[in-house]
């Protein structure tokens, strides 16, 4: 009995300094193997940071890539870039490869919540081979506010082209037969149109009397330079006193139409309700100069963002973008010919003779 009753107290002691040590080390190990397992865990795969605001991205998506032969395809393409950089004309549909365009829509830019501007293209295209073909990579040059050039690519697109045959078919179904439709008969409105033109003409007979011959139209002089009439212009928007009193988007949706008319006096190009991209695809195509090009793309974009993007400028940033009109209409106007600056000449040389 004193035996046993020696040996518990024993084990009650140990009890106790067990429960004084706390958890085991091979439990406290494994409890620092996980954390530091957890500290050191990645983000998941695929996802990718978001765009910086200096990037230039250009994106193409379809609607879908497993079509039967000519159905249409919807092609959507988004360029977006930062504010600042010039992107000479982008015309994605040279890049569709064997794809027949059906139909082209581009929205005007506008600006994103970052700061950058947004361009969207809508493409309507079909394909008549059957396969696999491939969508090529789509390109677009740009310049970046320090002069640097660069080029954006988007990823090619792989497209399924199935047959209208169903497995087992070797020649399409039969073609319906024609519905029949009622005879309308037309010369009851032929008759009532004739008669109608017969008694319109009769009243402008009636109604006609002789006038007295109108004096001879003194003969018409030449016509104004397109350079003299923007300048002209120019000048009555910025009396208008738009700018004071805080008009600023009509101020610039007149501007842009001064400068709109002058180049297609100037150049010759339809600028009549055309984008900002079809314009400058238009000049390019006319051979027009590569400075007068790039005036002319940094003009519009900037009144783009101000008609479009809902963007407000100071009045610093507007008088600079009417100076920017004045500076693209001197750089782009025509030289004084030889002949002219004689026919200047020649009143102040006779002005002189009767002084002296």
């Amino acid at each position: 009995m004193s035996g046993t009753t020696r040996h518990r107290p024993a084990r009650r002691g140990t009890a106790r300094r067990g429960a004084r040590l706390g958890p085991c080390p091979a439990a406290l190990a494994s409890l620092l193997l996980l954390g530091a397992s957890g500290a050191g865990q990645e983000a998941p795969a695929g996802q990718e940071a978001p765009a910086a605001p200096g990037d230039v991205r250009l994106e193409v998506a379809a609607d879908r890539t497993s079509v039967t032969i000519g159905d249409p395809i919807a092609l959507t393409v988004r360029l977006t870039y930062p504010r600042g950089t010039t992107v000479p004309a982008f015309n994605p549909e040279r890049f569709i490869g064997d794809l027949t365009l059906l139909e082209r829509r581009n929205t005007p830019p506008r600006m994103l919540p970052d700061g950058r501007l947004e361009e969207i293209w809508t493409l309507r295209v079909a394909i008549y081979k059957i396969g696999t073909s491939t969508l090529p990579a789509f390109e677009a040059g740009y310049t970046d506010p320090s002069g640097k050039a660069g080029k954006a690519a988007s990823a090619p697109i792989k497209l399924e082209v199935t047959s209208v045959l169903k497995p087992g078919e070797t020649a399409p179904a039969d073609i319906k037969g024609q519905a029949e439709m009622p005879e309308r008969r037309l010369w009851p409105f032929f008759l009532a149109g004739l008669l109608l033109f017969a008694a319109l003409a009769w009243y402008l007979l009636r109604r006609r009397r002789p006038r007295p011959a109108e004096a001879a139209a003194a003969p018409a002089g030449p016509p104004r330079p397109p350079h003299e009439i923007a300048y002209a212009e120019l000048e009555r928007l910025l009396s208008s006193g738009w700018l004071e009193a805080g008009r600023i988007k009509e101020l610039y949706i007149e501007l842009v139409e001064i400068i709109r008319r002058y180049l297609e006096g100037r150049y010759g190009v339809d600028t009549f309700e055309r984008t900002t991209s079809e314009i400058i695809e238009a000049l390019r195509l006319a051979r027009v100069p590569v400075k007068a090009t790039s005036m002319a793309a940094e003009f519009l974009g900037l009144c783009d963002l101000v008609k479009f993007a809902k963007y407000v400028p100071g009045t610093d940033e507007t008088r600079a973008t009417v100076a920017l009109a004045y500076r693209l209409v001197d750089e782009t106007r025509p030289p004084a010919t030889a002949p002219a600056a004689a026919a200047d000449a020649a009143p102040a040389a006779a002005a002189g003779g009767s002084r002296r």
